[in-house]
């Protein structure tokens, strides 16, 4: 059974307009809160009775710290804003299989793509990475500057490409942009997490390659545990239906249904 754990809040800040990132701190061990996997946040007062899914976006050893970074988005989310540094945030987690990465050595080239709240996980994932001593290529995209957040950590993992839809920032376009112009240069994976559309892009863009290419799934959860069945998703050709919260949330685009 995963842990029910309460941890207490450190820091909250705001990324831009609807964007938060809350910092969190256990004295218990954090070995199993790994790149990709995800936790199901209680809501506070007792408000909303269902917990909400929120990617982790950095761990630090040293401090005992997890960071979730979550958009406002309704009553829920709403609350988790108005906490205040030394309130107690009750996880339930770490849930999913996370990114499967065990075997990557020094110097493999990995490609990450995301956009909007499909990058918390990229931003675990892109400083583990550099931690391995890969080379990380990061692509992400905006609709305009004003909504840009944690950029800065792509940067210190490696190379960062951005694009906004406006203009604003970056390139002129979106990360389908990118991935047009982009040169394989013996990439050993692929990571991308964001909207739909996004996923679809980079499924196709590499449909024919031999690179294999992981997507990490957002969706709506009631438990994260795979009893509602409230995350399905089909694989292998649409013959088998399998759960976001417990076979994923990562799956590779060869065999996802999107």
């Amino acid at each position: 059974m995963p842990s029910v754990r309460n941890f207490s809040l450190v820091k909250q800040e705001r990324l831009t307009e609807d964007v938060f990132q809350m910092d969190l701190k256990t004295t218990e061990s954090l070995s199993e809160y790994q790149p990709g996997r995800f936790v199901m946040v209680e809501i506070p007062n007792g408000l909303q009775q269902l917990r909400r899914p929120l990617a982790i976006a950095a761990v630090d050893l040293l401090t005992g710290c997890i960071s979730l970074i979550y958009r406002v988005v309704g009553q829920g989310t709403e609350q988790l804003a108005k906490l205040v540094v030394g309130a107690k945030v009750n996880l339930l987690g770490a849930l999913g299989n996370g990114f499967n990465i065990q075997n990557f050595q020094v110097g493999d080239q990995v490609l990450l793509v995301g956009g909007g709240t499909g990058l918390p996980p990229l931003m675990y994932l892109a400083q583990t990475l550099a931690q391995q001593g890969c080379l990380v290529t990061t692509m992400v995209g905006f609709r305009t500057k004003s909504q840009i957040f944690g950029t800065q950590v792509f940067a210190q993992a490696g190379q960062l490409q951005l694009t906004t839809d406006d203009g604003s920032a970056g390139k002129l376009g979106n990360v389908g942009t990118l991935l047009n112009a982009w040169k394989m240069n013996n990439c050993r994976h692929v990571f991308a997490c964001g909207p739909l559309g996004l996923l679809k892009a980079v499924q196709q863009r590499f449909a024919s390659q031999s690179v294999p290419v992981d997507l990490s799934l957002e969706s709506r959860m009631g438990c994260g545990m795979g009893a509602c069945a409230g995350c399905m998703v089909s694989v292998n050709g649409g013959t088998l239906n399998q759960h976001i919260c417990q076979e994923g949330p990562i799956f590779s685009a060869a065999e996802v249904q999107l």
